[in-house]
């Protein structure tokens, strides 16, 4: 019986186990995670951030369907060696061995070198125990500072307000989410925004945090007894280059998410052939092609455009494709009410909608047709 272990706890392992199972009927399917929950919706934890949601509600599969499909999972026990050579592996101290084995390690939030960044008010939101700790620093704190003004970032702002804090968005550029929207998005975010009471400086570098708020560079003072640093990711490849597998930024793999080692496979946020978006469907995608090839099956990953969409302060926002961001291109510009079409040379090359996003299948459709 082959034996096929998937290290990790997130969509590219719960798709990698998935597609493994489907390839391979009489498998061994082992996934192996760090966390104490099976693997749950995490693009869900932002938008949840103050609701009374669990883990188990958002669970994508019950326990009872691991058991249907006969896969293993191994929660709460963290690999801290793999052997490639002699194919084991030991978790929570406990070796294993495996024929073939799929990393999906995740990242990390990348916590700026700020002083009082490692504060017990500080949170970087990853897992439903940060979720957790958040709604705990919540229940004392009347005030609130988000640094970073990205999509999560964005979502915990607006969570935060909607339970009853007074919400700070500090954003280092000059523009909302700038590499993926244009000015007007910005500007109806902004608007947004404020419709729901939440502050936001721009060009705002935090120069320490403290227990009862955010000090700038400039000096200007932001009360905060509860700060969100949400500054992005870096991807978990520590244990990945301990077992001399290639990894730079992320662990190195082809259009089949194999690895430099023969039978070792990455997929998701740990794993790129280039660039990575950490995006929930891009990691589904590639756990489900290491999958079929980890058990024995043939295919290939085709790397895909991806949208932006954001849900908050009332609100909602979609981008696709090129919304004018190249200062090269006389892009043609047509609007409509919420709504703004890129084209560059006679073709349609973006888009992005604001407040109803009803349309962002038929439009995303028409920018990959054009």
């Amino acid at each position: 019986m082959k034996k096929i272990f998937i290290i990790g706890g997130g969509i590219a392992a719960l798709e990698a186990a998935k597609s493994a199972r489907s390839t391979q009927r009489d498998a061994l399917i082992v996934l192996i995670s760090a966390e104490n929950f099976l693997p749950y919706s995490r693009p869900m934890l932002t938008k949840q951030l103050m609701g009374k949601v669990t883990a188990q509600d958002l669970a994508v599969e019950s326990a009872a369907w691991y058991d249907e499909k006969d896969i293993v999972v191994l929660t709460g026990r963290t690999v801290t060696a793999i052997d490639p050579v002699g194919k084991t592996l030991v978790a929570g101290g406990t070796p294993f061995h495996w024929d073939s084995l799929i990393l999906a390690t995740g990242a990390s939030c990348f916590v700026p070198p700020i002083p009082g960044a490692d504060g017990a008010n500080v949170v970087s939101v990853r897992t439903f125990d940060d979720v957790a700790r958040v709604r705990e620093i919540a229940k004392a704190a009347k005030n609130a500072a988000v640094i970073g003004g990205g999509v999560l970032g964005l979502e915990a702002a607006s969570s935060l307000a909607e339970a009853g804090l007074s919400v700070t968005v500090l954003e280092h550029g000059d523009q909302l989410m700038k590499r993926q929207i244009d000015a007007q998005a910005a500007q109806h975010l902004e608007s947004a925004m404020a419709g729901k009471g939440v502050k936001l400086l721009k060009n705002a570098d935090s120069a320490r945090i403290d227990a009862s708020g955010v000090t700038l560079v400039d000096g200007t003072r932001i009360p905060a007894e509860l700060v969100i640093v949400s500054a992005g990711v870096r991807a978990n490849i520590r244990l990945a280059k301990d077992a001399g597998i290639a990894a730079e930024r992320h662990i190195t793999v082809d259009d089949h998410m194999r690895t430099n080692l023969p039978d070792v496979y990455a997929a998701g946020d740990c794993a790129s052939m280039g660039v990575s978006y950490a995006l929930w469907t891009e990691a589904a995608d590639m756990g489900r092609i290491a999958g079929i090839n980890a058990a024995g099956g043939d295919a290939a990953y085709q790397a895909l455009p991806r949208p932006l969409i954001f849900h908050g302060f009332g609100t909602a926002l979609f981008a696709f494709g090129d919304a004018g961001r190249q200062a090269n291109i006389a892009y043609e510009i047509g609007e409509m009410p919420g709504a703004r079409y890129y084209s560059a040379g006679g073709k349609l090359v973006g888009a992005v909608l604001t407040g109803d996003i009803r349309r962002m299948e038929e439009v995303t459709n028409l920018i990959l047709q054009a």
